[in-house]
């Protein structure tokens, strides 16, 4: 079966059908089975002398098949090519046939076709040779991936053009995530080019709209935060932090002119030996369409550390572009005041495994206090430390300080709970050579 294009519906060919000349031989072959053929030889006979397959193949050829039997098998052969057209015009209609077609507007279309539109996973050649594919419901397409000569763009739509929520990704290296309006950047979105740049704000007619009184520039401090169950599902794409004219956040305003952007965010995975965070998979799948570097961290408990392990690897694929994850060592000071040994003979343990299977040195997330107290001189020096300290006022003192933890009790728009908010010990290019650096290869 064959479908062609057109403005009309497709066509079907490729049936086959029966030569007339070898259906009317058929035809005479069967009616000629039981009729008696007199081959005697006789006198009065001399033609009956001719070989007998010469004379089966002369009524072959010329006797003429009756009528009646022509009738009905022609009869048969229109009603199948009927069934089988009725057959295809339903599927076709209800979704089932995948069809490729040229449409009014000069766009060539494949996938699959219902009550006269596309419907369900197809593809898109528009006349300007844009690529696009996607899901289509009702005839629309809603989201999907726009594939230019300059771009390549992934998200919300509307007649084909980005509308609300996306991420674009410029042959120049630029790349975009945020809000879009008729296919220009309008809303929250952040943009980051090749150089180290970035621009964070509210956009509208493709231009980022200037802040009065602003006196920073964004990306000169790189703001983060850390998650678990707590904060439930996030909305990633209403990210972001509010901050003074200087660009300083602390955490406890609500709403503010200025904004800074979430630049990473490490996510709770697992706890113990078989504790897993529900909210994982999606949290981390979503700070990635989004553009956020993302992380993954573990919860030590005193329990089988082979167990913990397992629990963390199973649970938490890191891909290329990943931070390095994170054990987080906070046990109670009084449980640790009696264990404090097992506990860093625990840590090394899990430390080693993730540095093995995931081909990065991890991070270590403490407090201050708790590493002066317990993890000072214990071999742990020679990893980059993540740490919690809630006075502004002085930062931590570890060796390999990279993150620092200044509040427990942050605001972030898009976050409907409080939220432990971080700060990247340099600034956005050194982050990125961070990442690029010590993050999953």
């Amino acid at each position: 079966m064959k479908l062609t294009g057109g403005a009309g519906r497709p066509l079907l060919t490729g049936f086959p059908f029966i030569n007339p000349i070898i259906y009317c031989r058929i035809m005479a072959i069967l009616d000629n089975k039981d009729r008696p053929v007199n081959n005697t030889v006789t006198p009065e006979n001399p033609d009956n002398n001719k070989n007998v397959s010469e004379v089966e193949t002369l009524n072959t050829s010329f006797s003429k098949p009756p009528k009646g039997k022509m009738n009905i098998v022609f009869l048969l052969m229109c009603l199948a090519v009927a069934i089988a057209c009725v057959t295809y015009f339903v599927l076709y209609e209800t979704g089932y046939i995948h069809v490729t077609r040229w449409l009014d507007n000069g766009a060539l279309f494949s996938g699959y076709w219902k009550m006269g539109e596309p419907f369900g996973e197809g593809v898109l050649i528009t006349a300007n040779g844009e690529l696009i594919e996607g899901v289509w419901e009702n005839g629309k397409l809603n989201k999907g991936v726009v594939v230019a000569k300059e771009f390549t763009y992934m998200g919300s739509l509307k007649k084909y053009l980005p509308d609300g929520y996306g991420s674009c990704h410029y042959k120049s290296g630029v790349r975009y995530y945020g809000y879009w309006k008729d296919g220009v950047k309008s809303g929250l979105g952040k943009l980051q080019t090749p150089k180290g740049e970035i621009a964070f704000g509210n956009w509208e007619d493709g231009e980022l709209l200037p802040v009065k009184g602003q006196a920073y520039k964004t990306g000169e401090k790189v703001y983060g935060i850390d998650v678990s169950n707590h904060q439930k599902k996030i909305d990633w794409e209403k990210l972001t932090l509010y901050a003074d004219s200087t660009g300083n956040v602390t955490g406890e305003l609500t709403a503010s002119p200025y904004l800074q952007p979430i630049m990473f965010a490490f996510i709770k995975s697992t706890e113990g030996t078989d504790w897993v965070a529900e909210t994982f998979k999606y949290n981390f799948e979503e700070a990635r369409r989004c553009g956020i570097p993302r992380g993954a961290y573990h919860f030590l408990r005193l329990s089988d550390i082979d167990g913990q392990i397992k629990n963390f690897i199973d649970h938490t694929v890191l891909e290329p572009g990943d931070l390095p994850p994170v054990l987080d060592m906070e046990l109670d000071n009084r449980e640790m005041a009696k264990h404090a040994d097992l506990a860093c003979e625990y840590a090394h343990k899990w430390l080693d495994a993730m540095e093995k299977h995931y081909g990065v040195k991890p991070i270590l997330y403490t407090y201050d206090s708790y590493y002066n107290s317990y993890l000072k001189g214990k071999g742990f020096d020679d990893y980059d430390f993540f740490i919690a300290r809630y006075n502004p006022e002085t930062m931590p003192k570890v060796p390999h300080l990279e993150i620092w933890q200044f509040t427990e009790k942050g605001n972030s728009g898009g976050i409907d709970a409080k939220v432990d908010l971080d700060i990247f010990m340099g600034d956005y290019q050194a982050f990125e050579k961070f990442v690029d650096d010590k993050g999953i290869k």
